[in-house]
């Protein structure tokens, strides 16, 4: 029912015209609901809608005449109220208003395990604000509880979590400060267990088996031996999707240390591990050729991001090689002038290994260099290739007056309609293009033979999105199962302009997938990198992924970095068998002594000689 009440005002002049004041809206309304006014004055005039007491008293709410109509928020108490229309410091018109209390439900489950989610349905008032949460069975609202707002749905579902500590606890419907609708609900203490090593070595990779709730938000990390969880003992990783095993970084700090399963704040699972010392020595030649590569041999505690590298007498460095922690040895260039060098083992945080003379002799002979073409791609149905692409906020940024993305987008175009054959297996996995402030990767091509057209249509509807953010590590941790099946050559592509920003470990997703799909090559392309450390953390995940880092400062560079991404992969060995050099086709010459060596490739070899200061070049079919 509205109610239409007019007031007459007369001017004292002496032509008096009627000015009319008139409000209509509703007689009832519910606690906090809008209520809809129209309003009446005469032109030019303007003023404020007020509900006040109607016993008199403060006003409860109020809202400038700014629109025609004009929402009011009701009060929150029950009551008799009057809506008022003042102008002018006068009230210039009024109208009743009952205001009731308003009406929720609420349906969800009668138990619930500590930190699950679990979905609810409600009905009710969708007022500004609304929420449903969490209170004291019959009694007050528990504070740093999960709650969602309802929005404008008067009815709907959605998931809530229950809190961390068991109890009996009711879940609530909120308006303001009221609550409308109860439901009692009991939740219930959760465990997980842990299987890890005793010990691990400093800076280790380890796995973690586990049985836990995996709520969304679980992670399996590093705490003090019975004590709370802590930060800098290691990485950290979300047990979403993990399938019951997770890989772990150590951190270069030794001491007993638990590793835990955290949930929902809390921890709800442990085991005891001790990170003691690594230990890592290295075998150098002790004699190397001035400006030609050599074989360094490590053996011990090597970890992904470790590298070995010449120094110089007065502690400059020259070449360096990150290793892979699968292969025991590294390739290095020897410095171009003779003398006394040495060889350096240095773990990742820069705590010195191991260390061995090493002396740079003149060439018996001007060295030659060595290149290695291919026509075509060898890749084959039996084959895989899985790109991850980078579409966070970052690659909305202009490059020679055009967006990454847009770059990013037309070199793929080209590697997918010009490079890759046809019918090779052919994945593609995008984040940071559904949603912003988000960590979401999703496979945009599922595996299958490459079709280029539907591939390059695929690649037009993607868009980066401002804000999102850049989940390397989980994207890699979902390539087992992106690739399942593959029993050919498998190559991963990570296509980023930035570090990862979603808290995840790169390295051990990388060693994690290495572990589970053996043979993987993964090969990183730094597009429009402008910081050398974060350029020497790509190349040591390639190296660790058994690939190569590939740098790309514009358009072409990009082009040519995943041409070369896919490109097929060689040795080089001598007369005795022991490879001296590696390399992908189409990259820069190899320098090496005169001699005969075996460029050895997928499906075969093929011999070759360097002569001094000539180059060789070598075509595989």
């Amino acid at each position: 029912m509205r109610a239409v009440f007019i007031a007459a005002v007369f001017a004292a002049a002496p032509v008096a015209f009627a000015q009319d004041y008139a409000l209509d809206a509703p007689s009832e309304a519910h606690i906090r609901q809008g209520v809809e006014v129209s309003w009446t004055a005469p032109e030019g005039e303007s003023g404020i809608l007020e509900i006040r007491p109607e016993a008199g008293g403060r006003r409860a709410s109020y809202a400038y005449t700014q629109n025609n109509p004009q929402t009011i928020e009701a009060p929150e108490a029950p009551g008799g109220y009057l809506l008022v229309l003042s102008i002018g410091n006068e009230d210039r018109a009024t109208s009743p208003l009952t205001v009731m209390m308003a009406e929720a439900s609420l349906s969800a489950p009668d138990t619930a395990a500590a930190g699950e989610d679990f979905e609810l349905s409600w009905t009710g008032p969708a007022s500004r604000s609304d929420n449903i949460t969490w209170a004291e069975r019959g009694g007050e609202l528990v504070r740093g509880t999960s709650y969602f707002y309802v929005g404008a749905d008067t009815e709907g579902s959605r998931n809530l979590r229950a809190p961390a500590g068991a109890g009996d606890y009711d879940i609530v419907y909120v308006t303001g400060s009221t609550i409308l609708a109860r439901h009692p609900i009991t939740v219930g203490s959760v465990t997980a267990t842990l299987d890890a090593l005793s010990s691990i070595h400093a800076g280790g990779m380890f796995e973690v088996a586990f049985e836990g709730p995996a709520n969304s938000g679980d992670l399996i990390t590093f705490a003090d031996r019975d004590g709370n969880r802590r930060s800098d003992l290691g990485s950290y990783v979300y047990v979403d999707g993990t399938e019951g095993s997770v890989t772990l970084t150590a951190a270069e700090i030794l001491g007993e240390f638990d590793v835990i399963y955290f949930s929902n704040g809390g921890i709800i699972g442990r085991a005891p591990i001790e990170i003691v010392a690594a230990s890592v020595e290295i075998d150098g030649p002790g004699e190397a050729w001035a400006g030609l590569r050599f074989n360094v041999y490590w053996d011990g505690n090597g970890n992904s991001g470790d590298r070995i590298f010449v120094a110089g007498p007065d502690g400059r460095e020259y070449d360096y090689s990150y290793i892979d922690p699968m292969i025991d040895t590294v390739e290095i260039e020897a410095p171009g002038e003779v003398g006394d060098y040495t060889l350096v083992y240095e773990s990742r945080n820069g705590q010195e290994m191991d260390r061995e003379p090493l002396t740079v002799v003149p060439a018996p002979n001007p060295p030659g260099q060595l290149v290695v073409t291919q026509a075509r791609v060898a890749l084959g149905s039996g084959d895989a290739v899985e790109i991850i692409l980078d579409a966070s906020g970052s690659m909305l940024q202009r490059l020679g007056g055009e967006r990454r993305i847009a770059i990013a987008k037309a070199t793929l175009t080209e590697l997918v309609t010009d490079t890759i054959p046809e019918g090779t297996g052919f994945a593609l996995r995008v984040f940071g293009h559904r949603e912003s402030d988000s960590c979401r990767t999703d496979l945009e091509i599922p595996l299958g033979p490459l079709d280029p057209s539907a591939a390059a249509a695929a690649i037009d509807g993607i868009n980066a999105m401002n804000l999102a953010r850049t989940p390397i590590a989980d994207s890699i941790r979902r390539v087992p199962s992106d690739l399942e099946g593959i029993t050919g050559q498998r190559v991963l592509i990570v296509l980023t302009d930035g570090e990862e920003t979603c808290d995840g470990d790169p390295a051990a997703a990388i060693q994690a997938l290495r572990n589970v799909v053996r043979g993987v090559r993964v090969n990183i392309v730094g597009f429009a990198i402008d910081d050398a450390d974060l350029e020497r953390t790509f190349e040591s995940w390639a190296t660790a992924g058994g690939g190569r880092y590939f740098s790309a400062a514009d358009a072409e560079g990009l082009g040519e970095a995943m041409t070369r991404a896919v490109a097929t992969w060689f040795e080089v060995l001598d007369e005795d068998g022991v490879t001296i050099a590696t390399g992908v086709t189409g990259s820069d010459p190899i320098t090496l002594p005169t001699g005969d060596y075996r460029v050895v490739a997928r499906g075969g070899e093929v011999p070759v000689t360097i002569v001094s200061d000539e180059v060789t070049t070598v075509a595989l079919e």
